[in-house]
């Protein structure tokens, strides 16, 4: 007995030997576990890295859990809670973080506990109780990498606090001590950008896109980019110019950047140089997402300064081009506009082939014009055609209205407009027509009562009807139907599947 007595003191002293000995190896595996997850991180290998936190969250959880008085405790919970940020456990980095500065036994570590606390709290989007935190921890003296982590997550809630100059700052020091993901970078561009520091978002905008090879930024990105380019096109043109000087990018990154680049060019008015590089952005990157964007952007330049009924000929195929984008919304704005291009481009051959018989279709071209094609000059030019060719008309003061809206715009040599002095004599014919006329009254509001509205409802059908009729001379498949109200639609011919298809028909609507 007295033999086994004293033995247990030394028993027990290999027991606690032991017991670190498990400790020590735990946080050893947990350790090296924890480095070969960082490794895999650098190197994009994302499933290896998530394997590796998984597996130190698991050793420092068994060390934290049974035995927190360990001298291993407070690195564990670090380890853990660190782990567990890089898994996106937020909820549970927040718990191990708090217990981490329980167990913390120096300020420097209480307040890194605080500040890791911070980081999981702006991923819960908690944006004050992170920014109260991090700022607690950014006192302390701490290690550069975990400083300028603490800054980059204060510099996001900050952001979404509405604190645009603070986050900038935050966000620019981050970056001078770390290499910020795409993500970071992006926040850092349009934090400069909302403090209109534009020169310095382009830059960052810039390096976003050298990075980005295969020309595959994130819709965030594209949005920021979009924006920018709108909103400060002098700050990032240069910057765009520069990154398409290098000859050696890929085809499909060069179609995203003249793609950007036309919208610069565009928007400092350089209209020519625009089309020519999204003319080459379609081209070069023919079979890219960007290519039909690139198409509609330019389509929709040459009809706002199209001066000329052929210019707007001219921007079909890009139209059309743009109604096949994978896209829905480059769909979406492509179909009604290539729609209403190849109907303009039918009435202008009608009043060209047939002069006054077909003079209602100038009148209908300039609404088309106007209203749908967003091409003011051609839209002043068709309503002055129609008063051309017909001078004395129950549609006189619709066109004359018409041409009188878009004053101001020139349309080219092949209508008269001689400005001012074209203006005077509208408003002198429309003074010179009778009062009764409905579209002064529907225009001016005199005399408005229910015979008067009548009166403009009964034009406008007398119009259609008139335009119909024109249609009728182009193509086969359009019936006449007489309207008596705007309700009543016409309808189209059956189709006849035994009848060859007409010849030579020119004009399609």
């Amino acid at each position: 007995m007295r033999a086994v007595l004293r033995q247990l003191p030394v028993l027990a002293v290999v027991t606690a030997v032991a017991a670190g000995c498990v400790y020590f190896n735990a946080m050893y595996d947990a350790g090296q576990a924890y480095d070969a997850g960082m490794e895999a991180l650098q190197e994009e290998r994302e499933q290896a890295a998530r394997q590796q936190f998984d597996s130190v969250i698991a050793k420092t959880g068994r060390i934290v859990s049974n035995h927190p008085n360990s001298k291993y405790a407070d690195d564990a919970a670090f380890l853990k809670t660190r782990s567990e940020l890089h898994n996106k456990l937020w909820e549970a980095a927040a718990v191990s973080a708090q217990y981490a500065r329980q167990l913390a036994t120096g300020s420097s570590d209480s307040a890194l506990a605080s500040g890791l606390q911070g980081v999981a709290s702006v991923q819960l989007g908690k944006d004050l109780l992170a920014d109260s935190l991090l700022t607690l921890a950014l006192a302390a003296d701490l290690a550069e990498d975990d400083r300028a982590n603490l800054l980059f997550h204060r510099g996001l809630a900050r952001l979404r606090l509405g604190k645009p100059s603070e986050a900038a700052s935050d966000l620019e020091a981050a970056s001078r001590q770390i290499n910020l993901t795409r993500e970071a970078r992006l926040d850092l561009a349009r934090a400069l950008f909302q403090i209109e520091d534009y020169a310095r978002s382009a830059e960052v905008t810039a390096d976003l896109l050298r990075a980005d090879e295969f020309g595959q930024l994130s819709e965030a990105g594209l949005v920021h980019a979009d924006t920018l380019a709108r909103t400060a096109p002098k700050e990032l043109d240069p910057q765009l110019a520069q990154l398409l000087a290098d000859e050696g990018i890929r085809p499909v990154k060069r179609s995203l950047l003249q793609l950007l680049r036309g919208r610069t060019l565009e928007q400092l008015g350089q209209h020519d140089a625009a089309l020519a590089v999204l003319d080459s952005s379609a081209n070069v990157g023919a079979t890219s997402r960007w290519a039909p964007q690139a198409s509609l952007l330019a389509s929709q330049i040459r009809l706002r300064n199209a001066s000329a009924p052929e210019q707007i000929a001219e921007a079909i195929p890009g139209l059309e081009r743009a109604t096949r984008a994978g896209d829905a919304m480059t769909r979406e704005t492509a179909v009604p506009l290539a729609a209403a291009a190849n109907q303009f481009d039918s009435y202008t051959r009608a009043w060209r082939d047939r002069g006054a018989s077909a003079a209602e279709a100038a009148l209908r071209g300039g609404e088309l014009a106007g209203s749908e094609l967003g091409s003011p000059a051609v839209a002043r030019g068709m309503y002055l055609k129609y008063l051309e060719l017909a001078p004395e008309s129950p549609w006189t003061a619709k066109a004359l209205y018409g041409a009188l809206a878009y004053s101001g715009y020139r349309p080219g040599t092949w209508v008269r407009d001689e400005g001012a002095a074209t203006d005077a004599e509208l408003v002198a014919r429309l003074e010179a027509l009778p009062s009764s006329d409905p579209y002064r009254q529907a225009i001016t509001g005199a005399g408005r009562d229910s015979w008067a509205d009548s009166a403009y409802v009964l034009a406008e059908v007398d119009l259609e009807n008139r335009i119909m009729e024109i249609r009728m001379l182009f193509d086969t498949t359009v019936v006449r139907v007489r309207r008596d109200s705007l309700a009543t639609e016409a309808t189209p011919a059956p189709a006849d599947t035994t009848a060859d298809p007409p010849a030579d028909r020119e004009v399609e609507f």
